[in-house]
């Protein structure tokens, strides 16, 4: 029964901001149907870098680059550099020569954290983050992640809080999961029994509406539902916080979260990851015994949306999820 803050959006807020909450991700990105080039996408705060290694109608490889701002957070327009005559590897260095929108306007329109299309000398190309071995959906969640929950709606005193979720585990019985707990604390990257016995977690990938759902046994009282939009190393999306006994509220509240440590790391102990793990200065019953005050605080204090406010779409797509969402707490109560 763990306690992960509840993730509560207002409906007309999220339906309208939602399809901009995201960052997309730095990387080497391609077109799975053009094996031997790509673009390496570098962003910093808001100045996009993109590298093009393609080649030339001889074949030839070329070197193309651009830089510039991004339009908002997932439009860049810019010009495309053209580079030549650069010195060989062993060679005694000599600058090459940089011809500035030599190959004209370059665009590209990010759809998601790691989904774009982009146009540059007349073509227009989808492309995507390279996955070089994290798997799909599910798979990926492998690691550690570290998440920021929105409560500002509720007038709580902590407007934002957080947590932590660890999977650690892929089963496929009955469907693909990802499983693992929340950890004691923030520093160990690992599940102990205390972890999986009271705060265990279950996780799949929605392919109907390109998701991934997550329940957290937040209490005796309590689960806490997640539904997520994931990039490699990080996802946007709402939570709902709902008795056990009661079923779903229909609140929603903004989530944020990060990849803080690595699949290898949760598995071997070896890769990249947080801090060294030390001794947790908290009781394992100290830390219940504070999350089920602060999760009875909040349920106090918040209410209830009834599923008629929404609109038909929105209400099929809410009932769906919780279909699945029943599915996994079938899988955390029947381990």
């Amino acid at each position: 029964m763990r306690f992960f803050q509840k993730l509560a959006l207002v409906a007309t807020f999220f339906l309208t901001a939602q399809t901009q909450a995201f960052t997309p991700e730095s990387g080497i990105w391609w077109n799975p149907n053009e094996s031997g080039s790509g673009y390496a996408i570098e962003i910093q705060d808001n100045f996009l870098f993109v590298a093009l290694y393609v080649y030339d109608v001889d074949g030839n490889p070329t070197w193309y680059t651009a830089g510039t701002t991004l339009e908002g957070n997932a439009l860049f327009n810019g010009d495309l550099h053209y580079t030549y005559n650069g010195p060989c590897i062993d060679c005694t260095y000599t600058a090459p020569i940089t011809i500035l929108g030599q190959r004209g306007p370059i665009t590209i329109n990010f759809i998601t954290e790691t989904t774009a299309t982009i146009q540059f000398e007349g073509a227009v190309k989808n492309i995507e983050y390279f996955n070089f071995l994290l798997g799909d959906e599910t798979d990926r969640m492998l690691g550690e992640w570290q998440t920021v929950i929105d409560f500002s709606s509720t007038g709580q005193g902590f407007p934002f809080s957080a947590d932590v979720l660890l999977f650690d585990l892929i089963t496929t019985t009955n469907g693909k999961y990802a499983e693992g707990c929340r950890p004691d604390n923030t520093i160990d990257g690992f599940c102990t029994d205390f972890a999986l016995n009271n705060h265990d977690v279950a996780a799949t990938y929605d392919p109907v509406d390109n998701q991934l759902l997550v329940v957290v046994n937040e209490d005796t009282n309590y689960w806490l539902a997640y539904y997520l939009d994931i990039g490699v190393n990080q996802f946007d999306g709402e939570a709902e916080l709902y008795p056990k006994v009661g079923g779903h509220n229909n609140i929603f509240y903004p989530v944020r979260g990060f990849r803080t440590a690595s699949r290898s790391f949760i598995e071997t102990g070896v890769g990249p990851s947080k801090a060294q793990a030390v001794e947790s200065r908290a009781s394992n019953g100290e830390q219940n015994q504070v999350q089920s005050e602060r999760v009875n605080q909040f349920a106090s204090s918040i209410t209830p949306r009834s599923l008629s406010s929404f609109t038909i779409n929105e209400q099929e797509k809410i009932v769906r999820r919780q279909g699945l969402i029943q599915k996994l707490i079938q899988k955390l109560e029947n381990k």
